[in-house]
């Protein structure tokens, strides 16, 4: 698999004791409503410090709104030069911190998404449990008060309940996997985007690794996103999966689609016809299930599904029939790394 492109330079703020058993990675990217809670929900633990590390990816270019008082309690600080403002840059981050985490277990956690105070000892006491598991999953509770994030949270519960049954990986902090697994299993790839959740849980499954569901609350999802988000990210998505069944294909291996629409949009004449129509009915069925989200929430949740399916698959389609469209957003010109003096004044602000 080809290596994740390196988006930027980072400095080790204050390096935690060897060896720890988990890595904590946190891009300050997406928090919603969330704010700083990400990060500190991470910090502050209710688990002995030393045996885990807390990695901040941030802005490069945003350092005026670094939160340099929490950043100074991280054991790594990764600065990293994408466009934060990019669905497609998201992956990256997770990446740029993966690199440099050094626990036995990583824990990807969202900007949005914040952790409860004793998800570590919850995950840590499931593993002692189960020494051979590589990956564990707990569950996860939906926060909103807009409509639109009503219906993400009740389409969260959709999949959480999949995965209960069948295993799962996400990057909304309910899952943890062995670092050596996550490196041999080859990591995350620049081009399948936010959909490697999927491509990563599919080579677990393959290579037949054990897994364990834990039964525990592990952290609470702020579900407001906006709209033209929403859109953006599942399209980008629609890209990604096109992808990644494309380079099965091309290694010979049959791609395996959780839906048939997948293949019977496959050819290019077929996603070509498709595309607008779908491009145009998936965020309207969205915004219908949305005026209906707190009158009739059932039937707004079953239209939300379909609307998003319809955006998602407009994504494959535009692919699909219109070639490869690029995988990252490319670094911003003028990127640098954290610099020295930065670096004296976290370590100072932390005391």
């Amino acid at each position: 698999m080809a290596a994740l492109p390196m988006p930027a330079a980072a400095v080790v703020v204050n390096a935690t004791p060897s060896p720890i058993a988990y890595s904590i990675i946190v891009p300050l990217f997406d928090c919603r409503d969330a704010g700083t809670r990400a990060l500190e929900s991470a910090l502050d633990q209710a688990f002995p410090r030393d045996r885990y590390e807390v990695i901040a990816v941030v802005d490069a270019n945003a350092r005026a709104q670094w939160p340099n008082e929490l950043l100074a309690r991280c054991d790594r600080v990764v600065a990293v030069a994408a466009d934060f403002a990019a669905v497609e840059s998201e992956i990256a981050l997770f990446d740029a911190g993966a690199r440099r985490a050094c626990g036995d277990y990583v824990y990807f956690i969202e900007g949005h998404t914040v952790l409860a105070p004793r998800a570590l000892a919850a995950i840590d006491a499931a593993l002692a449990a189960n020494p051979a598991c590589v990956l564990a999953c707990g569950r996860r509770t939906n926060h909103s008060t807009t409509r639109l994030g009503s219906l993400v949270g009740a389409n969260n519960d959709v999949h959480e309940d999949r995965a209960r049954a069948q295993g799962g990986f996400t990057l909304g902090a309910n899952c943890v996997i062995r670092r050596s697994a996550f490196v041999s299993l080859g990591g995350f790839d620049a081009k399948f985007q936010r959909f490697n959740e999927s491509v990563l849980f599919q080579r677990v499954r393959d290579a037949r690794l054990p897994l364990v569901a834990i039964d525990a609350t592990l952290c609470t999802h702020h579900n407001d996103a906006g709209f033209l988000w929403l859109v953006r990210l599942l399209v980008a998505t629609g890209h990604a999966k096109s992808r990644y069944y494309k380079s099965l294909h091309d290694a010979g291996l049959p791609p395996r689609p959780r839906h048939p629409v997948y293949r019977w949009l496959g050819s290019a004449p077929a996603a070509a016809v498709a595309v607008v129509p779908l491009r145009i009915a998936g965020p309207l069925l969205i915004l219908i299930s949305m005026s209906l989200a707190w009158v009739l929430p059932r039937v707004a949740a079953k239209i939300y599904r379909v609307g998003v399916g319809f955006t998602d698959v407009s994504g494959f389609c535009a692919e699909r029939a219109f070639g490869e469209r690029r995988a990252v957003v490319p670094a911003r010109s003028g990127a640098s790394s954290v610099t020295s003096a930065q670096a004296r004044s976290l370590r100072k602000a932390r005391g």
